[in-house]
């Protein structure tokens, strides 16, 4: 070989050894969404998914980051897949297949299916890029570094805060949420990245021998999430931190120095310390039996959707018809037998079970296509080497506890994402990939740039619109010109609905206009079929009994009890905006 042709062949080496530019970009999309979309905060009255301003703003980062995974399918003409590929697609078309079926709410599903495709593309993405070690780290340390920002959050939140603040946040109770605004899901949060944090550390095993600043990082999270988890109250977080750890520690005591095992023991222990100064020195709304006992509302609404699901194992109640066929259906039950029948929760749109969320709405064939995925992943784990195995388990079971108990992935895109990578973490330890050569590439590159264009541009008029929203559901007085700007009402039906109808009902009241009336009870008697709530109904007798057409509110009035067992009607509205949540 010519001294030209040896220079030429250590150039490309050279140019191949380097990160692609894509590769970057997204890495770089990541890094924006765990360091900082995640953490934006804007006023809002709660609720879940785009009703929470932090997961608005992720989508933006996350569409970018599927953008460049098609766009890398595109560059090299080449699909990589793997064996997990195929099974999440055909899990995929089952939890998608009721869609299908004639009883649905299609709008009221679209965001949950629209997400779980997302995440799917999301995860095609993650694995069109070859990534060298590091990079592939770099994945689980944009985790760490977001779980101790929300960390340093809550810290801010339980210490920090005074009263009348910014945020809004409670002082009273002081359970500090960060950004998600719900104790459980900051528990599961940090409980994930407190395991995630073991499991790099016995990942540091290069730097046997000498120290790094890496373990700074990972040493800093025990410290800093161990006293949250404490006085947080979470359950949910004790058991996923627990649990997760334990089954960490035998992938610690093999792969870890020695040195490492003595400090990340010291930091817990210091971590526990904190937690009980804290807990033993600080007052709380929550008492010291609250946070012993086991009572709670899913020991009644989690077998009563059970029961449904056991009542149309097939078929299902209908996509996006949970909450009418809940509170409906448990009705009945409490009215045939109410000695021994429960009534059903108002307001409640989720068993606080991902699994009998789908079962009861869709019947037999989204279980399957959710059994499917989880022993996919499970069998994947399995052919991990050998002291990998529990520590993979630990990695997922925080969140996947908190399936079982709430509803972490509609709270929290985060969630979701991280979700997605361990499952890419654990087949990319263990797959064989596959290349798919493909020339029919235009319909990619289009999709690749309209995404994120797309994407973009919903969520930015979603967050402005709830902005507007919450600016005419706090500003006194009202100011009509609020709702007129709203420029994107299908992200905020239900909230942008209600502040319409119920200021038409009070201004039809107070100017003594009976046809603003009349709108609205034809609105609130429409609504009821889909979005069943108490302060709905208690309105609708108001606007009856304004009309003087007493038979219709008695018979409102009968409804409304039959269906909400306990709550006291009467001819006052008392009804807020914070109903639409």
């Amino acid at each position: 070989m010519s001294v030209l042709q040896l220079q030429g062949t250590k150039l490309e080496q050279k140019r191949m050894s380097k990160p692609l530019p894509l590769v970057r970009l997204f890495l770089a999309s990541i890094g924006v969404f765990f360091i900082v979309a995640t953490h934006y905060f804007q006023h809002n009255p709660g609720g879940s998914g785009l009703e929470l301003s932090f997961n608005a703003s992720a989508w933006i980062p996350f569409s970018f980051a599927i953008g460049c995974g098609l766009l890398e399918i595109c560059r090299q003409k080449i699909w990589r897949y793997s064996r997990m590929t195929l099974i999440l697609f055909g899990s995929c078309l089952l939890l998608s297949l009721p869609i299908f079926y004639p009883d649905t709410n299609g709008f009221a599903v679209s965001n949950r299916l629209l997400t779980l495709w997302a995440g799917f593309l999301f995860f095609v993405s993650l694995q069109q890029f070859v990534f060298t070690h590091n990079q592939r780290q770099r994945l689980l340390w944009f985790i760490t570094i977001a779980v101790l920002i929300e960390a340093a959050f809550g810290w801010y939140q339980f210490l920090g805060l005074s009263t009348h603040n910014r945020f809004g946040y409670d002082v009273i109770a002081n359970r500090p949420y960060g950004i998600f605004q719900q104790p459980n899901v900051m528990a599961s949060f940090l409980a994930t990245g407190l395991v995630i944090a073991a499991y790099l550390l016995a990942r540091l095993s290069r730097y046997r021998g000498k120290w790094a600043w890496q373990h700074l990082i990972i040493l800093a999270v025990p410290v800093m999430t161990i006293p949250l988890l404490v006085v947080l109250n979470s359950r949910t977080g004790w058991l996923g931190a627990s649990i997760g750890s334990l089954l960490m520690l035998p992938y610690l005591f093999r792969f870890a120095a020695r040195y490492q095992q003595r400090m990340w023991g010291l930091m817990l222990l210091l971590g526990m310390a904190l937690a009980w100064q804290f807990s033993s020195t600080t007052n709380s709304s929550f008492s010291q039996d609250v946070r012993i006992t086991l009572d709670s509302p899913r020991e009644i609404h989690i077998p009563q959707a059970y029961e449904m699901f056991t009542t149309k194992p097939l078929t299902g109640y209908g996509y996006g018809k949970f909450e009418v066929a809940y509170i409906t259906q448990t009705a009945l039950w409490h009215q045939r037998d109410p000695s021994h029948q429960h009534a059903g929760i108002p307001s409640l749109d989720h068993p606080h079970n991902e699994l009998l969320f789908w079962a009861v709405e869709g019947g037999i064939v989204p279980l399957l296509g959710l059994i499917i995925a989880a022993l996919a992943v499970m069998t994947s784990i399995k052919k991990a080497p050998n002291g990998t195995q529990l520590a993979l388990v630990g990695l997922f079971f925080p969140i996947v506890l908190h399936t079982q108990l709430e509803y972490p992935f509609y709270h929290s895109l985060a969630h979701w994402i991280i979700f997605i990578i361990l499952i890419f973490w654990v087949d990319n330890l263990t797959a064989k990939y596959h290349r798919y050569q493909t020339q029919y590439i235009l319909a990619l590159k289009v999709s690749a740039i309209t995404i994120p264009i797309m994407v973009t541009g919903f969520m930015v008029t979603t967050l402005y619109s709830g902005w507007l929203l919450t600016k005419f559901e706090t500003t006194q007085p009202v100011d009509i010109n609020y709702l007129v700007k709203v420029n994107n009402p299908w992200a905020w039906q239900d909230r942008f609905e209600w502040d319409l109808h119920l200021t038409q009902l009070q201004v039809g009241i107070a100017t003594n206009k009976p046809q603003l009336v009349t709108d609205y009870i034809i609105w609130a008697n429409q609504k009821a079929h889909t979005w069943p709530r108490p302060a709905l109904y208690q309105n609708l007798i108001l606007a009856y009994n304004n009309q003087h057409k007493t038979a219709q509110a008695a018979q409102v009035t009968a409804e409304a009890q039959q269906l909400f067992p306990g709550i006291t009607l009467s001819r006052a509205a008392t009804a807020t905006a914070s109903a639409a949540k």
